[in-house]
């Protein structure tokens, strides 16, 4: 990508940083995540500095195919990239996105036609994780004031096991962060 983020402003990476027990990133308008902090790393090898969300969810990993639910994780992650382009002015980094994955991804390409797939309000999506189990979470995004080209991403538990587990997988990673 040609255009990059301008940068994450310190206090914004503090913050997040600051909130050991919530999961959280910011991500650019092109949904690539530019600051994460260690729950949300733990919770998603895809929440982690670099990654492109949409690249990352339609090639790069078993998002789709390890889902009960694909075709929602399909349809909320293209419909996100259709309302950041909404809100930014189009270049040909969003373009070139959307022409790759058309192109690699026919099920980017069948979410990305389908102009009423939007992102629900209350959407959950659950992640496998290997030592405390699924995690159901919601998340809100957050414009930033100030620094329109950046997202503030949080997560939630949705149920009372995805809370427990978000628990001990902070404990994990913050025993992990001092050792």
């Amino acid at each position: 990508m040609s255009a990059k983020p301008r940068g994450v402003p310190p206090e914004l990476e503090e913050m997040i940083d600051s909130w050991p027990a919530i999961p959280a990133f910011i991500r650019d308008r092109y949904l690539t995540v530019v600051a994460a902090n260690g729950l949300a790393r733990s919770v998603s090898p895809s929440f982690r500095e670099g990654v492109n969300l949409v690249r990352s969810t339609f090639l790069d990993s078993d998002v789709l195919h390890t889902s009960p639910h694909p075709r929602l994780i399909a349809e909320h992650v293209a419909g996100t990239l259709r309302e950041s382009l909404s809100r930014h002015e189009s270049d040909g980094d969003f373009e070139q996105i959307v022409e790759e994955l058309s192109a690699a991804s026919t099920q980017f390409a069948a979410a990305w036609n389908d102009e009423e797939a939007v992102p629900g309000e209350q959407d959950t999506f659950t992640f496998p994780h290997d030592i405390v189990g699924a995690l159901t979470l919601g998340y809100q995004q957050l414009s930033i004031p100030r620094h329109f080209d950046l997202t503030l991403v949080v997560w939630r538990p949705a149920d009372e096991a995805s809370r427990t587990a978000l628990a001990e997988l902070e404990e994990i990673a913050s025993g992990a962060s001092e050792a």
